[in-house]
């Protein structure tokens, strides 16, 4: 390609995920535009050239503060050996993520990471990298907002710390410490995403956003009969459970038979126990759930009566599966009526509730005493 003939253009564009970024790429390269260089993570540069079908992956390379001999050979390493499958390197941006490409190749090997040990490190270095970013956000807030208070309670009045900080920065605390901790959530949530799509195969990721085979609906649903009837209404459709949030369920298509839900709590695999005769599972050092002997315990129970595992929700539920007319029940009817508080809130959702009404109520009667 002679570059000195061919034309070139920028494009700015934002992505929120990795998988998207590749196949633009790729779409570009079919149109004749090449990738040669990416500012600021979103200032794309393209050379023109003949049209051709590439492939295109990333990789990223930062060494920790005290690097060992192997991190720091270990970009050296690994640009050797992708130069032996084919793959050039085409730039990097400010975060150290590589860009590759290579012309598609029939018989070839068309992943950069090929294996699925390679693309579970791969992806792990990005989700690190999304966590320091995330946590660096949330210690600058709180840096903000603790100089904010300093000021406040150590200067000698209220007219001293307006002449030093003024009015201004009171606001400012405020509103970089909201901002920055929503941001530092936004970057967590995204590193959890590009861990999970970095670990596909290209085919895998493709199918799972193929809206013919895949699907999310958004639906917020109290009980747990309520959840069991919008799985069941989906299942009758074709769509079957594979992953939820507390408002958010994934779904995706198929042909088989029939599927019906149930959800099971450690609070229900206690009642069989004591129903049983029995020793409840407790224990009282387990704060946040890590304790799996409820979830074993359930897991048995269930296959026991025909159900399959499908995901669980904030160690605190887990959602089963199973064909209709050849499960037995798990739990008795009763408990289908009561409320996925938890699960909707999560544990520190919920800790913040609670603390908020023990606040208000502390508020309120000493309020009252100081009158």
């Amino acid at each position: 390609m002679d570059q000195n003939s061919s034309r070139s253009k920028k494009v700015f564009r934002i992505f929120f995920s990795f998988q998207k970024e590749r196949k633009w790429l790729e779409e570009m390269a079919g149109e004749g535009w090449f990738l040669t260089d990416l500012a600021m993570g979103s200032v794309y540069t393209f050379i023109r050239g003949e049209p051709k079908r590439m492939l295109y992956d990333i990789d990223r390379f930062s060494l920790p503060k005290k690097p060992d001999l192997e991190e720091v050979r270990h970009k050296e390493f690994f640009l050797e050996m992708t130069q032996e499958m084919g793959w050039r390197e085409v730039t990097h941006d400010g975060s150290m993520t590589y860009y590759f490409a290579k012309e598609y190749e029939e018989d070839g090997v068309n992943e950069l990471c090929n294996d699925e040990d390679s693309r579970r490190y791969r992806a792990r270095k990005f989700r690190e990298m999304y966590n320091l970013y995330a946590k660096k956000l949330v210690f600058w807030g709180m840096a903000v907002l603790a100089a904010d208070i300093f000021l406040k309670l150590f200067l000698k009045n209220f007219e001293e710390t307006k002449q030093v900080a003024g009015y201004w920065y009171n606001w400012f605390a405020l509103i970089y410490t909201c901002l920055g901790n929503a941001q530092a959530v936004a970057v967590w949530r995204r590193g959890v995403k590009c861990e999970k799509e970095l670990s596909m195969t290209r085919q895998e990721w493709e199918e799972s956003v193929d809206p013919a085979t895949h699907k999310m609906v958004r639906k917020l649903i109290l009980t747990n009969r309520g959840l069991n009837r919008f799985l069941s209404c989906q299942a009758a459709e074709g769509w079957i459970l594979t992953e939820v949030t507390p408002v958010r369920y994934f779904f995706q298509k198929s042909d088989g038979e029939r599927q019906i839900y149930t959800m099971d709590s450690k609070y229900l695999v206690n009642q069989r126990r004591k129903a049983q005769s029995q020793r409840k599972i407790s224990d009282n050092k387990d704060w946040n759930g890590m304790n799996s002997d409820w979830e074993i315990q359930s897991v048995h129970d269930a296959e026991e009566r025909g159900w399959s595992f499908v995901c669980a929700l904030e160690n605190r539920s887990i959602i089963y599966k199973g064909q209709e007319g050849k499960v037995q029940p798990l739990n008795d009817g009763r408990y289908d009526n009561s409320l996925r508080s938890i699960s909707l809130v999560g544990e520190y959702g919920l800790y913040m509730i609670l603390c908020g009404i023990v606040g208000g109520i502390i508020g309120f009667v000493a309020g009252i005493l100081l009158e």
